[in-house]
């Protein structure tokens, strides 16, 4: 448990992390981890007020506390296509669309739809604060971009409006890989997939979850893309 600012921790959990955000009314968890079943109480060691639960997207290394919750923010696309009513029956899902604010009381969330790394995939805009926290879809580290619930077209698309937004935040915070990025990761992260796509990356051919993928690396962050 790492403390950003008095009202704000990280939690590493392995190969990533996740995050609880205080207001005065309210205070919301961004994602569960992958191995932390309990991180409800975790985070209720960090503060005193209401808890929520956001999912940034409903890969399973970001929703592994969910049950502990009665209810969690999600997008749908991602509830209904990666599992987690199945997963998590007794935890119910309100709904995320692009533009809904959360407000914690002195802290307003503004949630940007991001689709592309899955269809489901936020970030979260701490309006204030002017950080971005963007889940998988900005990193330093691979970003998975393989299988049936990835979007390329959506990814790029993502891209372009994260970057139309820069003016917004002075920070982004990622769940992979480098904690603490600038806004012009944006840029180099589109740079990398550029190059990626148009096969000018150093590339391995590999297996994951027994898929066939190729792993390109470019200067500034990864991909893993279909063989």
């Amino acid at each position: 448990i790492i403390k950003i600012d008095d009202n704000t921790w990280r939690i590493e959990d392995g190969f990533v992390r996740f995050f609880v955000i205080e207001g005065k009314e309210k205070a919301i968890l961004i994602d569960s981890g992958v191995d932390t079943p309990n991180a409800k109480e975790i985070a209720e060691g960090l503060t005193s007020k209401p808890l929520l639960l956001l999912n940034t997207h409903g890969d399973g290394d970001h929703v592994s506390g969910n049950g502990a919750f009665e209810t969690y923010y999600i997008c749908e696309d991602d509830y209904l296509n990666l599992g987690l009513k199945d997963r998590f029956p007794n935890s119910k899902p309100i709904f995320l669309n692009d533009g809904n604010e959360i407000q914690l009381g002195d802290r307003l969330l503004r949630i940007v739809a991001i689709p592309g790394h899955t269809y489901g995939s936020v970030a979260v805009l701490d309006v204030n604060a002017r950080a971005l926290y963007v889940g998988d879809t900005i990193s330093t580290a691979i970003i998975y971009m393989f299988g049936f619930r990835r979007s390329m077209q959506d990814y790029i698309q993502s891209l372009k409006k994260l970057d139309s937004m820069k003016d917004k935040f002075d920070v982004i915070y990622a769940s992979h890989g480098t904690f603490e990025l600038k806004p012009d990761a944006i840029n180099k992260v589109q740079m990398d997939l550029e190059k990626a796509l148009a096969g000018k990356l150093p590339t391995v051919d590999e297996e994951l979850y027994g898929e066939p993928v190729t792993t390109h690396q470019g200067s500034f962050c990864g991909f893993y893309l279909p063989r």
